[in-house]
């Protein structure tokens, strides 16, 4: 049996879980991989045969997503040539995480695509949602990357269709331990805005931002600031004091899972963070409109009555 395995580049959680699972099918299976989106060197269980630009979000410095430039900037003709050179026919199964090029050739070629990815049960009942959220958003997320059947992950099984989230054998064998030390990881936001809000903080902590920004690592102002390297990043908030992440599903399932305390600051208009924080709040967690200096009491607050989730 032959199965292609297409992943969603943005962020590393698509990827985090091919690590863990595309090992797991090849036990079964000969099993290609197909990435589409930003280039990302997060490492994979192999190569991919193949990459395409995909479909990409633009955001603005505030961390918000630009619906106007992530319609219009969009090249749609190449989208569409890519989806009728992608090889489906090749495969007995292709499997998504919630990659819209194989979704959509499979559609077209009649090819057998199931979905696993946790944007597939945003809309499911029993979910958590947030108060206010756009249906038009929600339509066009599954419009996108269209699929017939599949499963999702979230923090707790509300459905039948819904799995535990994938943590991968490299965070599950930390040794965790508590140094003073904040991560920050939101990479929508610029470097020089995460520094502006730090200093403005009134608590002594070593603090330190990960980012795609950078090539290498440096200091800034007393504050460590880190490419994304994946073997770092698990190094780090398996020894730190808590996590300032976005409103990724993997970033705060891994947390959880190490016992860390987490304050999330879901990207504005990004459907499926808003509907994980809407689920972590749920469960206690601090969540965050934005990482502003408007914010500054809660951040504060937080810091020293951090919430943890087991």
């Amino acid at each position: 049996m032959k199965i292609l395995y297409a992943i969603q580049t943005t962020g590393n959680g698509h990827l985090s879980r091919a690590q863990k699972l595309v090992p797991e099918f090849s036990k079964e299976a000969e099993v290609d991989i197909l990435t589409s989106g930003p280039l990302n060197d997060f490492p994979t269980y192999k190569p991919p045969i193949k990459h395409y630009k995909g479909f990409k979000f633009f955001t603005s410095e505030s961390g918000s997503i630009n619906w106007i430039k992530t319609i219009f900037l969009n090249n749609y003709f190449q989208f569409f040539i890519d989806v009728l050179k992608c090889p489906v026919r090749d495969y007995d199964l292709i499997i998504s995480d919630y990659e819209p090029i194989s979704a959509w050739a499979s559609i077209i070629k009649g090819v057998k695509c199931v979905a696993l990815s946790n944007q597939y049960v945003l809309n499911s009942k029993n979910v958590p949602k947030p108060k206010k959220y756009s249906r038009l958003v929600l339509t066009a997320i599954n419009f996108l990357c269209p699929t017939k059947i599949g499963y999702g992950y979230h923090y707790r099984p509300y459905n039948e269709n819904i799995l535990d989230p994938i943590i991968r054998d490299s965070v599950r064998e930390i040794n965790t331990s508590t140094k003073n030390e904040i991560l920050i990881y939101l990479p929508t936001y610029s470097i020089d805005n995460i520094i502006n809000i730090i200093n403005k903080i009134p608590v002594q902590m070593e603090w330190t931002i990960f980012t795609n920004r950078i090539d290498s690592n440096y200091k800034s102002e007393g504050i460590n600031i880190n490419s994304i390297s994946d073997n770092l990043f698990i190094e780090k908030i398996g020894s730190c004091y808590g996590i300032i992440c976005a409103g990724g599903f993997s970033t705060t399932s891994e947390a959880i899972y190490l016992g860390k305390p987490m304050l999330v600051v879901p990207v504005k208009a990004q459907i499926e963070q808003q509907f994980n924080a809407a689920a972590l709040e749920k469960e206690g967690v601090q969540i965050l409109k934005e990482f502003s200096l408007n914010y500054i009491d809660k951040i504060n607050e937080w810091i020293h009555s951090p919430t943890v989730l087991h």
